[in-house]
């Protein structure tokens, strides 16, 4: 099903767009009568009525980092969202009025939530691979925030010294680590197969849960809480097990599950490694 169609009331007497969905007050009569002039006028002058639409995409993106939102810069420009993205992304040409709308939206700076502004990718990286790492496959994250499973696996994979995100991104991203920091997967629909395989890839990659972490932590580029990927697979699993037992307050069998290896096997790490055995009970 397509997108609704803008109604005629949306825009003003005079302009070409109402007289195009109907009105045919002596307002809208003139206005479209001037736009077929202009571009017999365009034409013959050997421009045409479309135009490339890098200049504009500049200058949506100058807004966007003034920190404006794709809704504030549509609404001010009166175009559409199809329009809009298509500009954005350098789709095709663009009509030029539609480019003319783009350049008077008046670039200022925004700083609120949820907008467009750059923000180091860092903290929102973090998040989502500590989330990962708990055993919150990206599918079920996506769900929770509205995109695709395959934004938040870009995300994942980017390399946090380096990438940046809206702030819009950052903000929702925060917000759900907030939420499900702690939590089991399992406790909230995830299948426990699933769960466990997430885990294990994240351990792979070096991932750590959110229990290794302060709320400040994610955005401080000092912190490192990766294990160096020389220690043995046992010691480091004694010592993650050691962690969370310690810092999350989990009891072994918890531990097990949250580093996706079975009880025993932390059982066999922490008498191979007894300096982080903290005694805690099975």
């Amino acid at each position: 099903m397509g997108r609704p169609a803008t109604p005629a009331e949306a825009f003003e007497h005079g302009d070409p767009r109402r007289y195009r969905r109907g009105c045919r007050c002596t307002a809208c009569k003139t206005g479209v009568t001037a736009a077929v002039r202009r571009q017999r006028y365009l034409r013959a002058t050997g421009r045409g009525a479309t135009v490339n639409p890098q200049r504009a995409a500049r200058h949506i993106e100058l807004l966007r980092n003034l920190g404006m939102s794709d809704k504030d810069i549509q609404a001010e420009a009166g175009v559409c969202q199809n329009v809009f993205y298509r500009i954005a992304k350098q789709r095709s040409d663009v009509h030029r009025d539609s480019e003319t709308r783009i350049l008077a939206v008046k670039p200022r700076q925004v700083d609120q939530a949820r907008s467009g502004i750059h923000l180091s990718g860092r903290g929102t990286i973090l998040r989502l691979r500590a989330l990962a790492a708990d055993g919150w496959p990206a599918v079920h994250l996506a769900d929770r925030c509205g995109k695709h499973k395959q934004f938040i696996v870009h995300l994942q994979n980017s390399n946090p010294d380096t990438a940046i995100v809206r702030r819009w991104v950052a903000d929702y991203v925060t917000a759900l680590s907030n939420q499900l920091a702690g939590q089991s997967p399992e406790d909230h629909g995830v299948a426990p197969h699933i769960a466990g395989r997430t885990r294990k890839t994240a351990a792979s990659k070096g991932w750590v849960g959110t229990a290794y972490f302060d709320p400040d932590d994610y955005d401080n580029p000092d912190f490192t809480p990766a294990v160096e990927d020389t220690t043995p697979r046992r010691q480091v699993i004694a010592e993650n097990a050691h962690w969370l037992m310690q810092h999350g307050g989990l009891d072994r069998a918890v531990a097990a599950h949250r580093l996706g290896v079975h009880k025993s096997y932390v059982d066999h790490a922490l008498r191979e490694h007894p300096d982080t055995d903290l005694g805690v009970a099975a």
